[in-house]
């Protein structure tokens, strides 16, 4: 599939002068373009981003060791006035909160204890270029090198691979809350780079507080893409060869237009395909003003595409979908596509990957089921994990099928009759009855807290039946990420903690 930056960007300029004073902001990245089917052949985009000094750039690239091509690239002014700063407050003590029906703590209204906030970025004027050289026509099951350069000087050269067939093996890797500008991060980014994998879906939450531009700029990039050497206290050059799938989460989408001229960044920085169901309430909404109709211009057409999008890859084919509250999931249009997306792939996996969990037992964000009015869609069209973040810590649940009420979505909770595999063990039965449903939301962020099993007895006696005993395994008191390996036959799931250790294993094999 060819991918073409749209024709309306907003100042797109290509630049030929030279730029001795060109301060480089992003070091060259890769993302995944527009590729979802495995029919043709694969696009990337590298991408960049400087301050508004001009500069003499080439795009050079090579695959399987073979003859160097030049690429051509683009880019677009982004220019963001500073805004008042907020004064940070000091988070107050913990509050309990009582039922009067049940005359029991609430512990979805127990404040916790909090780490100290880290102190948000300066408000300044913020004025970029932002690159993008889009790499058509590449093969599948290849290996792509290329090469950025200002003035003659390589800024960056690396090698990603192309995605594989669905007869190949591949490893990836799924993790969401990931940049909140604490050591946790770097060192869970230092350790993903030690698995290797060949592409990486962001769980939501990228980037806290608020997902804004200068929020990339404070705590994100220095740990997954401009660090120089991979270590624990550095980070790891992740997406220079490691192209980063995104999911939207709550965080990313907190600021808003036209308060915040430097909101919904994601949409600047990443690049995904394009087949997803367009424009509606399933989607962040961002008005019809002169702010976004200026935002649309400038995010490169990937707004509403990183809503909603799929794509395989290797034996796998993941659905991506943005569940953050108040969007209409369950709209029947959106239903309709999410149901024919999933029904239409021949891959041997499916999975579904979105921000806020519909099955978990920890008491942060227990009353945000909204994924769960999709679990009939799920079981019918063959899904066998969800993949979500949001809860910052790790649950795995048992495999799982779950039929709602009538009554749908009722104070954030969604009522249903539950039927629960545990005969699956993932060890000697791999085979699983129902959707297992992962929560990876350990990439950075503050913990949370206690363990489901300590909360388990309160969150029965305020939601009664609405909590079963679903939850297989849990970690909560570290960091961690999850690693897919994926063959046509055999799927092998491992949860890293933050000192690379495995914490949790399970197997699945496929009926062929």
């Amino acid at each position: 599939m060819r991918h073409v930056l749209p024709l309306a960007v907003a100042a797109l300029v290509l630049f030929s002068e030279t730029a001795a004073s060109q301060t480089i902001q992003v070091l060259p990245y890769v993302q995944p373009g527009d590729g979802s089917k495995l029919d043709s052949t694969d696009s990337k985009v590298i991408c960049w981003v400087t301050d508004q000094v001009p500069g003499e750039f080439s795009v050079e690239y090579r695959i399987n060791g073979g003859t160097v091509k030049p690429a051509k690239y683009v880019s677009v002014k982004l220019d963001f006035p500073a805004i008042k700063p907020k004064v940070l407050e000091i988070a107050p003590p913990p509050r309990e909160v009582i039922n009067p029906k049940t005359k029991v703590k609430d512990p979805n209204d127990l404040e916790e204890p909090k780490e100290p906030k880290v102190p948000l970025p300066p408000e300044k004027d913020q004025h970029y270029l932002n690159y993008a050289a889009v790499l058509n026509d590449l093969p599948f099951n290849s290996s792509v090198t290329y090469c950025v350069k200002l003035s003659g000087k390589v800024l960056r050269e690396a090698t990603f691979r192309t995605r594989a067939t669905p007869d190949k093996s591949v490893r990836c890797v799924l993790v969401g809350d990931l940049a909140q500008g604490r050591p946790a991060q770097k060192t869970i980014a230092h350790h993903i780079w030690e698995e290797k994998p060949e592409f990486l879906v962001a769980l939501g939450d990228i980037v806290y507080p608020s997902g804004r531009a200068n929020q990339y700029a404070a705590f994100y990039w220095d740990t997954y893409n401009n660090a120089s050497t991979p270590s624990i206290k550095s980070g790891a050059p992740l997406m220079a060869s490691i192209p980063f799938y995104p999911v939207l989460g709550n965080h990313d989408i907190a600021a808003k237009l036209p308060t915040t001229p430097d909101a919904l960044a994601v949409y600047y920085f990443f690049h995904v395909p394009r087949n997803g169901p367009g424009e509606g309430p399933w989607a962040t909404p961002i008005g019809i003003d002169e702010a976004a109709k200026k935002f649309r211009a400038n995010s490169w057409g990937n707004y509403p595409a990183i809503d909603a999008y799929s794509f395989d890859y290797g034996p796998a084919h993941f659905a991506i979908i943005n569940d953050n509250a108040r969007l209409a999931i369950n709209d029947p249009s959106f239903v309709k596509w999410l149901r024919a997306d999933l029904l239409a792939t021949t891959a041997k996996w499916k999975f579904v990957c979105y921000h806020v969990p519909g099955f978990q037992a920890a008491r942060q964000h227990y009353t945000e089921q909204q994924a769960r009015l999709l679990q009939p869609v799920f079981e019918e069209c063959g899904v066998d994990i969800t993949f979500s973040g949001h809860v910052h810590n790790y649950q795995r649940s048992v495999p799982l099928q779950f039929a709602p009420d009538d009554k749908g979505m009722v104070k954030g909770k969604v009522n249903g009759q539950f039927t629960l595999d545990w005969t699956f063990d993932g060890i000697k039965a791999t085979r699983p009855k129902g959707v297992i449903h992962i929560v990876a939301g350990g990439g950075g962020a503050s913990l949370y807290g206690p363990a489901p099993e300590k909360v388990a007895e309160t969150l029965k006696k305020l939601h009664g039946d609405n909590l079963a005993p679903y939850t297989a395994k849990a970690v909560v008191e570290q960091h961690s990420f999850v690693v897919l390996d994926l063959s046509p036959e055999k799927l092998s799931l491992r949860a890293i903690g933050i000192d690379g250790k495995e914490i949790d294993s399970i197997a699945i094999d496929k009926l062929k």
